[in-house]
C-alpha cells in the first residue's frame, strides 16, 4: 500500500469511526428556524415566526482535519464549469483524479481531526397565548475528535495500515508533554422539552427567557488521553515503548455500531440500546429592541411576514448542554504507564483483536498493560461530560428582508476532560429572508478558531440545504474538510387577522 492510499484508508476509517455534532449556522440564525431555536438558545422560541412549527427530519455531517487535504492543480469551480487545464483531463475529456491529489502535511504537535453526525428527529413547538412557547424535540449525536496529534503519531498510524510495514524501520514516535494527545469518540440520543416566556413584550422592547431539560441516553464512549509518550526502534512488527502515561476508557459492547445506530438509519431513539443515562440542561435569555411587539404582529398579519418582524436588533446568550452521561458498569477505564522500555508487537493477534471490534481491541491492550506495564483499573462509574458551550448571538435588521447576525460559540470542555466536545467558532452571517425563500452566507472562524470558512444556506419553503464551508471549498484547490446539512421543517397553522 503506497503513501497516498494509506492516507485515504486512514481518513476513511476516521469518517466511519466517528461523527460530530453540527452548528448548522445558516439555519440556527434564521427567523424561520422555528423549533430549531432550542439548539442554540431556548429563549429564542418566543421570536419564532410561526404559531406552530415542526421539524420533520434534519441531518448534518462534517469531516475536518489539518492532517491531510485534497490538493489539486485546479479548483472545484473549474471542475464544475469544465475549465480544467487539458493536462489534467483524460482521453474522454473528463477530470483525471489522481491519488497524488490527496496529500499529508507536517503539523508538528498540532494535528487534529474532527468528524461528526447529527440527526434531529421529529420536534414540535407551539405558542401558548401571546408570550409563552413550549417545545418537545429529539436528537441523535455522535462525535470523534483528535487533538494534538504529532507528525510521528500520524506516521505510525499510516504505517500500521501499510501492508508492507514489515520492511520498514527506524521509526521514532513521540507526543509532547506540553500538548497532551486526546482521542475521544462519543454518541448519545436525547429527548428534550423546552419552555420560553417573554417577561417583557412592549412596543419597543422584548425580553425573553427559556430553559430546556433533556434525558440523555448514552450509546457508547471511547477515549485515549495521554500527557506524553515515546516509542522508537520500530522494526518488523515490534516497537519499543520507552516511556508512557496513558488513560484508556471504552464501552464493553459494540460501541462503534451503537454510535452509528439511529443516525444512519434515521430512526427514533431506541431504549433497548441504552448503556448509559443522564440529564442535560440549556438556559437562555434574549433581548430585542426596535419598533413593534408581538401584539402588532397578531393584529396586523399572521406571523411569517418579514416586513413586520418585531425587532431591529437582538442580543441573546445561552448556556447549552450542561450535564453528564453515566455509564456505570458498561465502561472500562484503566491506566497504563512505564519508565523502562517495554516491547509491544503489532502482529496478527493485535490487528485481529481490533478487527473483531473496538471493545475486543482495547481489551487486548488492557491485557498487555496488565501483564507488562504499571496498570490500574478504575471501577467507579464513568461520567462523560456533555458538550457544554457558552453561546452569544446577535442580529440586526438592516432593511426589510435583509439581516446580519453573529454567532459566537465557546466550548467549556477541556481537551483532557472525558467528554463530548463541540469546537468553538465565531460566525457572521448576512442573509435575505422571506416566508418562501431565504439565502445566507455564514462566514468566520471554525474548529476552535483555526479555520476560516465561507458557507452557504438556502431555504425554499420548508426545505433547506446548507454548508459552513461550501464557498471556501468551491473556490479553493486545498480542501481539508466537508460540512453539509439538510432537512425539512414546516409551519402548522396561522395567526388570523383581527
Amino acid at each position: 500500500m503506497n503513501y497516498t492510499k494509506t492516507i485515504v484508508v486512514f481518513l476513511c476509517l476516521m469518517v466511519f469511526l466517528r461523527a460530530e455534532s453540527q452548528t448548522l449556522n445558516g439555519l440556527q440564525n434564521s427567523n424561520f428556524g422555528g423549533v430549531h431555536s432550542v439548539y442554540s438558545n431556548p429563549a429564542l422560541l418566543t421570536s419564532m415566526a410561526y404559531k406552530r412549527h415542526a421539524n420533520v427530519s434534519t441531518f448534518g455531517a462534517e469531516v475536518n482535519t489539518n492532517l491531510v487535504s485534497l490538493t489539486a492543480p485546479f479548483t472545484l469551480w473549474q471542475a464544475m464549469n469544465a475549465n480544467v487545464p487539458a493536462a489534467y483531463l483524460n482521453d474522454k475529456g473528463k477530470v483525471a483524479w489522481k491519488n497524488e491529489f490527496l496529500q499529508g502535511y507536517p503539523v508538528g504537535f498540532d494535528g487534529w481531526a474532527f468528524m461528526g453526525l447529527e440527526w434531529r428527529g421529529p420536534s414540535y413547538a407551539k405558542r401558548i397565548g401571546q408570550r409563552a412557547v413550549w417545545a418537545s424535540h429529539s436528537r441523535s449525536r455522535s462525535n470523534i475528535a483528535m487533538k494534538n496529534v504529532s507528525d510521528a503519531t500520524f506516521a505510525f498510524a499510516r504505517l500500521l495500515l501499510d501492508s508492507g510495514r514489515q520492511n520498514k524501520g527506524g521509526l521514532e514516535l513521540s507526543q509532547s508533554v506540553d500538548k497532551p494527545f486526546s482521542f475521544q469518540a462519543n454518541a448519545y440520543q436525547e429527548l428534550g422539552a423546552s419552555f420560553a416566556f417573554a417577561l417583557v413584550d412592549a412596543k419597543k422592547l422584548k425580553v425573553s427567557v427559556g430553559a430546556t431539560a433533556k434525558y440523555i441516553m448514552g450509546l457508547g464512549h471511547v477515549s485515549v488521553i495521554t500527557p506524553g509518550f515515546k516509542v522508537n526502534n520500530y522494526v518488523g512488527d515490534s516497537l519499543v515503548i520507552q516511556n508512557s502515561d496513558i488513560e484508556v476508557s471504552y464501552s464493553e459492547s459494540q460501541v462503534l455500531q451503537r454510535m452509528m445506530r439511529g443516525i444512519i438509519v434515521g430512526g427514533l431513539p431506541s431504549f433497548r440500546d441504552i448503556i448509559g443515562s443522564g440529564v442535560g440542561f440549556d438556559f437562555g435569555i434574549s433581548v430585542e429592541g426596535g419598533k413593534g411587539g408581538s401584539m402588532v404582529q397578531f393584529k396586523e398579519r399572521w406571523l411569517g411576514d418579514p416586513t413586520v418582524r418585531n425587532y431591529r436588533w437582538r442580543l441573546a446568550a445561552s448556556l447549552m448542554d450542561w450535564g453528564q452521561v453515566s455509564y456505570k458498569n458498561q465502561v472500562t477505564t484503566f491506566k497504563m504507564s512505564n519508565t523502562t522500555p517495554v516491547t509491544f508487537k503489532t502482529d496478527a493477534a493485535f490487528l485481529g483483536a481490533f478487527a473483531q471490534g473496538s471493545a475486543e481491541g482495547f481489551a487486548y491492550l488492557e491485557q498487555f498493560a496488565r501483564d507488562n506495564m504499571n496498570y490500574s483499573k478504575d471501577a467507579k462509574t464513568q461520567q462523560i461530560t456533555l458538550p457544554t458551550q457558552l453561546q452569544l448571538q446577535g442580529d440586526m435588521r438592516l432593511m426589510s428582508r435583509v439581516y446580519a447576525s453573529f454567532h459566537w460559540q465557546q466550548s467549556l470542555v477541556a481537551a483532557k476532560t472525558m467528554g463530548f466536545r463541540q469546537p468553538s467558532s465565531l460566525i457572521v452571517s448576512p442573509r435575505i429572508e422571506t416566508k418562501w425563500l431565504e439565502v445566507a452566507m455564514p462566514m468566520g472562524l471554525t474548529q476552535d478558531y483555526r479555520k476560516g470558512n465561507i458557507g452557504a444556506f438556502v431555504r425554499v419553503g420548508p426545505v433547506f440545504l446548507g454548508s459552513d464551508n461550501f464557498v471556501t471549498n468551491l473556490m479553493s484547490n486545498n480542501i481539508k474538510g466537508i460540512n453539509l446539512y439538510f432537512g425539512m421543517s414546516t409551519s402548522i397553522g396561522k395567526f388570523k387577522k383581527k
